[in-house]
């Protein structure tokens, strides 16, 4: 089943993100929660690294999906802070839930019209071999748009972040 976006895009259902991971990620495990949060989790190595992903997005209450890692958990550089890290979706309540920035908000990059497997997957595992190499630096190699930590969101954003990892963990 697919909507129309109020921008004439078609809105993917649930259904059908959730048959796009199982076709494009078959070792991601989700679901659709009775709330109708989708939710994954699975492994990603971009490098060096094995990590453990956990992505999940409320249609209809969150414009994008959210990305964070739980385990190995992300980290700041020795003597950093969270706050320091590069294109993070900063929590301040929980930092170990700060959520990957993969999307310029201004951009448009993401839409409901697009399958998360197609596109969000994919730039999470990049996200995480910048990661690697900004570990291994102290500069973020990656292209990217506006200030180097990202510690804002939408407030309707931000708010069903908390609710949905509330109930997720």
């Amino acid at each position: 089943m697919t909507r129309m976006t109020s921008k004439g895009n078609v809105r993917r259902s649930p259904e059908a993100q959730l048959a796009g991971m199982r076709r494009l990620w078959p070792d991601f495990s989700g679901e659709k929660l009775a709330d109708g949060t989708l939710w994954w989790q699975g492994l990603l190595r971009p490098k060096a690294q094995l990590y453990v992903v956990l992505l999940f997005w409320k249609p209809g209450a969150m414009s994008l999906p959210y990305v964070m890692v739980s385990d190995p958990p992300i980290k700041p550089r020795e003597g950093g802070s969270f706050a320091e890290i590069p294109h993070l979706i900063y929590n301040a309540e929980e930092p170990i839930q700060s959520g990957l920035c993969l999307f310029d908000p201004e951009g448009r990059e993401w839409t409901p019209a697009d399958l998360i497997a197609e596109t969000t997957i994919y730039w999470a595992a990049e996200w995480l071999a910048y990661y690697e190499l900004w570990h291994m630096t102290g500069e973020w190699l990656a292209p990217g748009v506006g200030s180097e930590s990202v510690a804002r969101m939408h407030s309707g954003d931000a708010q069903a972040v908390k609710e949905v990892l509330a109930d997720v963990h």
